[in-house]
């Protein structure tokens, strides 16, 4: 056979910006997803595909090139596991520090009646947030879109596990509460039930486009700021629980990755087509007023602790 002169084709050559060589991330995150635009390959009269079709395709938030859009922190599975690995490292030593030092004896029965009731159903209301950034990641018509969903329903799942580990911990050295009450509260006490709602619907809002906003342009930047900067932060240290507050810091750096990366998003879906602007702001509209209700109403339990 002649020879054509022409160099290889390599199995990324399709990800080639000229003669550049792809990154990892580009490597590992573009073009993965073998249901968009194909749609499993299969015909329309298959169950799935008539999901996808009609909550993903059928959204009202639509782009000619959602390939476009690249996570700013650029995270690769590799890289998420180091970065946290290292912050879980962080939060284990403030979790020793508790077991060693007799910490939790230290602090007032009235602040540990006040985490008993406001701050332990938490893990409730995580856990929502959790499976909607799955669903999220699973209708994403991108793959590097499912793979920040992905890494953030993981972020979820560490809060919840580490609300749940200190509140174990907590009953362990202040026995005398139930944890199994904490669901009660959560069902039944006032000022948990506007989030109890709010996370009820977004968690039955289908349509990809209109979740991705509730939750991650509406939902998790007021609800991440009350929890991780409020309740268990400045309020954490003004009633002698600092270490709860360095625990939240640290839960605190995923939720800025979390409302980067959906920044990013917007700005991409609104630059390919501009009338995504007005549909995201729709959506912004509908949920912000049940969101705020939902946070003014757990926030008023700050007034509870013993310095308010």
């Amino acid at each position: 056979m002649a020879e054509t002169g022409r160099p290889g084709r390599k199995t990324y050559s399709r990800l080639e910006a000229g003669r550049r060589l792809p990154t990892e991330y580009e490597l590992v995150s573009t073009d993965l997803h073998y249901h968009y635009p194909r749609n499993f390959e299969v015909g329309p009269e298959n169950p799935v595909v008539r999901w996808y079709l009609e909550h993903r395709e059928g959204s009202a938030l639509q782009a000619g090139d959602w390939e476009a859009f690249a996570d700013p922190r650029r995270t690769t599975y590799r890289a998420y596991n180091e970065r946290q690995d290292s912050r879980e490292d962080v939060v284990d030593g403030l979790l020793r520090e508790i077991d060693d030092t007799g910490y939790d004896e230290r602090l007032s029965e009235e602040w540990v009646a006040w985490l008993h009731a406001w701050y332990g159903p938490l893990r409730f209301p995580v856990h929502g947030l959790q499976m909607v950034a799955a669903y999220v990641g699973q209708m994403a018509p991108a793959s590097r879109i499912t793979n920040c969903a992905a890494f953030q329903a993981a972020d979820e799942i560490r809060r919840l596990q580490r609300i749940a580990y200190r509140t174990a911990q907590l009953a362990g050295h202040r026995p005398g509460r139930d944890p199994l009450e904490h669901r009660a509260f959560w069902e039944d006490a006032a000022p948990f039930q506007p989030l109890r709602a709010l996370i009820e619907q977004v968690l039955v809002t289908y349509d990809w486009g209109e979740a991705f906003v509730a939750l991650n342009v509406v939902i998790k930047p007021h609800f991440d700021r009350l929890i991780n900067a409020e309740l268990a932060g400045a309020l954490a240290a003004a009633n002698g629980d600092p270490i709860l507050r360095g625990i939240h810091f640290s839960l605190d750096e995923d939720a800025r990755w979390h409302r980067a990366w959906a920044d990013r998003l917007v700005e991409v879906a609104v630059n390919d087509t501009p009338a995504n602007a007005d549909i995201i702001q729709g959506w912004v509209d509908r949920w912000l007023p049940r969101t705020t209700t939902a946070v003014e109403a757990l926030a008023e339990t700050a007034a509870l602790a013993p310095l308010g």
